[in-house]
């Protein structure tokens, strides 16, 4: 019989229109369940909280030292270099590479919205603009990180499509 499992990472952003949003990112599959909570500041991106728990965990007392690391993540902007910084901050000899797994799923994701937000585009649309106008205001901070930013020869803002 072929031996199934399943790993499911999640991430929540609970956004109350405030200067700040909280993120809740867990890691669940047969040997854990681990959740970390972020508080982050929308204008800069800034993480000003950290929390995190191991509820299950498949070293009782050997995981549990790590989730001291955590408190690493508080000061850090969430922009370029931030995965880099999670993995020192949180895996390695010291670390748990599912705090760095969740923690990076879960800044990810605020980074995206972080843009929706700052944006207008969470609030449905693109803020009253073209794509084309959006993507020229966006274009020097988020250049060839997927094809709507691609530049170049294909640039996907001056090709036609058929």
């Amino acid at each position: 019989m072929t031996k199934i499992l399943e790993r499911n990472v999640n991430v929540k952003i609970f956004d109350d229109r405030g200067s700040t949003l909280r993120v809740q990112g867990s890691l669940l599959d047969v040997e854990h369940s681990f959740h970390i909570e972020l508080i982050v500041e929308v204008e800069t991106g800034r993480i000003l909280r950290v929390h995190a728990e191991m509820v299950k965990r498949p070293y009782p007392t050997l995981c549990l030292p790590a989730l001291a690391n955590v408190a690493r993540l508080e000061g850090e902007v969430i922009g370029p270099g931030i995965n880099r910084r999670i993995a020192e901050r949180l895996g390695g000899a010291s670390g748990c590479v599912h705090l760095v797994e969740i923690a990076q799923s879960a800044v990810r994701f605020t980074a995206t919205y972080l843009i929706d937000r700052r944006t207008g585009m969470s609030e449905g649309g693109l803020g009253g603009i073209s794509e084309q106008e959006h993507r020229q205001r966006w274009l020097p901070l988020l250049k060839n990180t997927c094809q709507v930013f691609r530049v170049g020869e294909s640039d996907v803002g001056v090709s036609k499509r058929s």
